[in-house]
């Protein structure tokens, strides 16, 4: 048997009387099912899983190549350094020759300066000498002229006393 309700297309009002044909419709009455089924939709296929994004890998490779930047710009300023301190070295090493020249100038012209001074010192020596050399000979010089004035004068007296200072300043 069908049910009107499940089945739609028998007309709603056969199940009231059943032993009733109907002569033809004279319209057609259309009455909603109380209940529909609800109509299945096509299943939609799980949505393709997109492809795996390569974020790590980019990131990964930037930070690689900022690395490497960063390696050579360090490599540029360090080899720039060593040679920078290759030059100070080179600069260093002359001024410390400079200076070794400059201490040896500096011993020898304090060497120089003190053989000066005893030289200077010998010569002032040799100045006192030869000043009391010339007063002594300036005495004798005189007792020698007292001499040769006994001498002239036949003075001998004053000729003995003349040779007798002669003896002594000479």
């Amino acid at each position: 048997m069908t049910h009107p309700v499940s089945d739609p297309q028998q007309p709603a009002d056969s199940t009231v009387q059943p032993g009733i044909t109907p002569a033809g419709p004279e319209f057609e009455v259309y009455t909603p099912p109380a209940f529909v089924p609800p109509q299945q939709q096509p299943v939609a296929e799980a949505p393709v899983a997109p492809k795996p994004r390569k974020t790590g890998v980019i990131v990964l490779t930037v930070l690689l190549v900022l690395l490497f930047g960063a390696t050579g710009a360090l490599g540029v300023l360090f080899a720039q350094e060593t040679d920078r301190t290759a030059d100070l070295s080179k600069q260093v090493e002359g001024k410390d020759r400079e200076i070794a020249d400059l201490n040896r100038k500096v011993k020898e012209s304090k060497e120089d300066a003190t053989r000066a001074a005893d030289l200077q010192k010998q010569a002032e020596a040799a100045q006192k000498k030869a000043e009391n050399d010339a007063v002594s000979a300036q005495k004798c010089r005189e007792a020698a002229k007292s001499l040769t004035e006994s001498l002239v004068a036949n003075d001998r007296g004053k000729g003995e006393a003349a040779i007798g200072q002669l003896l002594i300043q000479c």
